[in-house]
C-alpha cells in the first residue's frame, strides 16, 4: 500500500513539486535577505518573508496532488484520463526547474563562502596586528605612542564635560548645577563613538580659572563644554558653549530659557546638539532614544539631580555623611516616579556599600541588617525591573549576581558593560573589583596595562589601578603606576594612601616611606594611618616597633573588622586573621567573608559554607598571594 501511494506521489509529481518548492524558496529567502540588509530593511519583514515560505510549503503539496497541468488549463486531478494526461512532460519540466535553482544556489553558497573566507582573513590580520601591538606594550608599557596613534580616529571626537557655574542667588543650587552636568556628561559617554572624559577627572577642574586650552591639553581632549546654570523657582536659563581647544573657536552654543517643566527635554536637547556639532555616527532618533534620563517627571528629576550633586560634594570633601542627603533627594525621586530606575540603582548601591564591612561609607546607617539586605534588594529589583537600556541595566544585574554570590556570571556582566562603555567610572572599577575577587590577578594586571597605555590616566583610574595591581612580577610598571599617580594627583590623600601600598607591593621601600609625611600631616582617618605606618615598619623589618603599633591598634579599635583582621595580616598572625571570620560561615552570613575576596591576600577555603555555596567558581584553586611586606613572626 505505501509502495503505491509512493509510486502515486512521483506520478502526480508531488515529490518533484516539493524538492522544487524548498530550492526555490532557499534561494528567494536569500536573495530577500541581502535586498533588505542593503535598503536597511527592519528584522521583522524577513522574517515574515520565511514563515510565509515555509507557511506555503504544505499548500503546494496539496495543489500539486489535487490539481494536473492539461493542454486546456488546470483540471483536478481526478477528472483527467491517465492515458491522455501530460504529467510526465510537465515532471520533466519540474526537473529542469530544479537543476537550475540547484545551480543557483550552489553559485550563492560558493558566493557566500569566497565572502566569509576573505572577511575571516581580514579579522585573523587585525588580531595578529592586536596581538603583536599587546605584545610590544607588555614587553615596553613606557612607550605609548602606538596606542595613541591606534586611537587617533576615536580622539577626533574627544570632549571634557566642565562642571556648569551656578549663577543663582541660592547657594544651594550648586548640586543642581552639579547633577545637570553629569546628567550630560553621562549622556553624551553613551554614544559609542565619542570619548568623554570621566567625571571624576573633569569635576577636577570645577571653579578653575585656567584657559580652556590648557585644560584640554591637561585632560588629552580636543573639545571642552562648559557652562552655566541659573534657576529661578519655576524657570531656568541655561548657556552652554562647546569650544574647539585647538583654536578656541566655537563650535556650537546655546542660551535656553525656560520653564522647568522643561528641563529634562532642555538635558536630552543640549547632549543631541554637542553630538551632531562633533558629527558622530548615530542618527538623532538614535541618540534621543539613548540618552533619555528614564522619567517624564520634571520633580523627580529634579531630587536626582539634587542627588547626583550632593554625591559629588561627598567626593570632594571627604565627608562620608553628605550621601545621606543624596539618598534623601533619590529616594524623593523614586517617591514621584516609582519607575525612575537610574534613581533605584544609586539607592542600591548605596545600601550594598552598607553591607560591606571593609567599604569606607560602612556603618552610617544603624539599620538592622536584614532591613539594609531587604532595601538593597528591593532597589535593585526595581532598576532592573524599570531601566530601558540594556547597557545600563548589565550593572544592576552584574550587582544582583554579585549579591547572589554568583561571581562568575558577575564577571561576565561586567565585561559585557566595560566592553559597551570603556570609559565609564563603572565600567572600569567594576570590572577591577569582577577579576579581583575570582583571583584573575594577571588578568587584571594586562587590562591595568592596556587601559593606562590606551586612555586617559584619570585620578579614578590611578585609584582603581592601585587598588587591583598585586603581581609582584610587575613590580616595574607597579611602581611607575605609583608615581605617576602622585605626582599627577599627589593632594588627593585617599590616593597617596593606595600609592604608599602600592610601592611595597612593588618593593619600592624608600619611595612608599617618602610618602608618611604627607600622609601623616593630612585629614586621613587615624586608623588608616596607622595602617600606613604599620606597613611601613614591617616592610623595613622593624618588628618591635611593628608589634607595639599593632597592640595600640588592638586597643583603639576593638570592634573595627577590617582594620583589626588587616592589622594581623600585616603583622603574619594570619591565624587570628583567618578565625575572625569562622562565627560569620557557622552562622552562614557569608556576605562578610564575600566582601574580602577583592583582597589578594584573603583565602576563603577555610570556611566550608562558604565553599559549598560557591562551589564550581574556581575558588577550590584560589591563588592566594603572601604581602611582601610583611612581618616575619
Amino acid at each position: 500500500m505505501m509502495a503505491g501511494l509512493f509510486n502515486e506521489l512521483k506520478r502526480r509529481n508531488v515529490v518533484r513539486v516539493g524538492f522544487a518548492y524548498v530550492i526555490v524558496g532557499w534561494v528567494a529567502v536569500q536573495i530577500a535577505q541581502l535586498l533588505f540588509e542593503a535598503f536597511g530593511t527592519p528584522d521583522w519583514v524577513i522574517k515574515t518573508v520565511i514563515v510565509l515560505v515555509a507557511i506555503g510549503f504544505p499548500f503546494a503539496l496539496l495543489f500539486a496532488w489535487a490539481f494536473e497541468l492539461t493542454p486546456e488549463g488546470l483540471k483536478k486531478t481526478r477528472d483527467v484520463d491517465a492515458s491522455t494526461s501530460i504529467a510526465p512532460k510537465t515532471g520533466q519540466r519540474l526537473n529542469y526547474v530544479i537543476i537550475a535553482a540547484l545551480v543557483v544556489a550552489l553559485g550563492y553558497f560558493l558566493w557566500e563562502r569566497q565572502s566569509y573566507d576573505r572577511d575571516s582573513a581580514s579579522s585573523a590580520d587585525t588580531v595578529t596586528e592586536q596581538a603583536e601591538a599587546d605584545s610590544v606594550s607588555a614587553e615596553d608599557t613606557s612607550v605609548a605612542e602606538p596606542a595613541a596613534a591606534k586611537i587617533s580616529d576615536t580622539r577626533k571626537r574627544s570632549i571634557a564635560v566642565l562642571p556648569f557655574v551656578n549663577m543663582s542667588s541660592d547657594q544651594e543650587q550648586e548640586w543642581f548645577a552639579d547633577g545637570l552636568t553629569e546628567e550630560i556628561l553621562n549622556s553624551l559617554a553613551r554614544t559609542p563613538d565619542l570619548l568623554v572624559t570621566a567625571r571624576t577627572t573633569s569635576f577636577g577642574y570645577k571653579g578653575s580659572t585656567e584657559p580652556v586650552p590648557e585644560i584640554a591639553a591637561a585632560l588629552g581632549v580636543d573639545h571642552v563644554l562648559e557652562g552655566s546654570v541659573r534657576r529661578g523657582s519655576e524657570k531656568f536659563r541655561i548657556t552652554a558653549q562647546l569650544i574647539r581647544a585647538a583654536d578656541g573657536f566655537h563650535l556650537w552654543s546655546e542660551t535656553y530659557d525656560r520653564s522647568m517643566q522643561d528641563i529634562i527635554a532642555t538635558q536630552e536637547e543640549i547632549a543631541i546638539q554637542i553630538a551632531r556639532a562633533l558629527e558622530t555616527a548615530l542618527d538623532p532618533e538614535a541618540l534621543a532614544e539613548m540618552m533619555a534620563v528614564g522619567t517624564g517627571s520634571v520633580d523627580a528629576y529634579e531630587s536626582y539631580l539634587t542627588g547626583l550633586g550632593a554625591l559629588r560634594a561627598a567626593d570632594r570633601t571627604g565627608d562620608r555623611y553628605e550621601t545621606l542627603n543624596a539618598m534623601e533627594s533619590f529616594n524623593r525621586a523614586v517617591e514621584v516616579d516609582p519607575k525612575f530606575a537610574s534613581a533605584y540603582g544609586y539607592i542600591a548601591l548605596f545600601w550594598t556599600l552598607q553591607l560591606q564591612s571593609n567599604q569606607i561609607s560602612f556603618g552610617i546607617s544603624e539599620e538592622p541588617l536584614a532591613v539594609r539586605k531587604a532595601r538593597r534588594d528591593e532597589a535593585l529589583e526595581n532598576a532592573i525591573r524599570y531601566e530601558k537600556d540594556p547597557v545600563q541595566k548589565l550593572v544592576y544585574e552584574a550587582s544582583q549576581a554579585r549579591d547572589q554570590r554568583d561571581f562568575r556570571r558577575t564577571l561576565r556582566l561586567r565585561q559585557e558593560y566595560f566592553d559597551a562603555r570603556p570609559t565609564s567610572d563603572f565600567g572600569i572599577g567594576g570590572l577591577f573589583v569582577a577579576y579581583r575577587e575570582v583571583s584573575l590577578n594577571r588578568e587584571v594586571t594586562a587590562l591595568i596595562k592596556k587601559i593606562y597605555a590606551e586612555y586617559e590616566f584619570t585620578e579614578r583610574f590611578a585609584y582603581q589601578a592601585m587598588q587591583s595591581i598585586r603581581t609582584v612580577e610587575d613590580a616595574a610598571f607597579m611602581r611607575e603606576i605609583a608615581q605617576a599617580a602622585v605626582k599627577r594627583y599627589g593632594e588627593n590623600t585617599n590616593l597617596l594612601y593606595q600609592a604608599h601600598r602600592q610601592l611595597l607591593w612593588a618593593g619600592d621601600i624608600d619611595g612608599a616611606s617618602s610618602l608618611i609625611p604627607r600622609i601623616s600631616n593630612s585629614d586621613m582617618a587615624e586608623e588608616s594611618r596607622d595602617l600606613v605606618t604599620l606597613r611601613q615598619a614591617c616592610a623595613e623589618k622593624k618588628v618591635a616597633g611593628a608589634n607595639k603599633i599593632h597592640a595600640r591598634m588592638l586597643e583603639k579599635y576593638p570592634d573595627d573588622f577590617s582594620i583589626l583582621w588587616l592589622a594581623y595580616k600585616i603583622v603574619g598572625d594570619d591565624e587570628t586573621a583567618s578565625q575572625m571570620f569562622v562565627e560569620y560561615d557557622e552562622r552562614k552570613d557569608l556576605d562578610r567573608i564575600s566582601d574580602y575576596l577583592a583582597y589578594a591576600h584573603f583565602d576563603p577555603r577555610p570556611y566550608p559554607n562558604f565553599m559549598q555555596a560557591t562551589a564550581g567558581q574556581g575558588f577550590e584553586d584560589r591563588e592566594v598571594l603572601e604581602l611582601p611586606y610583611r612581618c616575619d613572626r
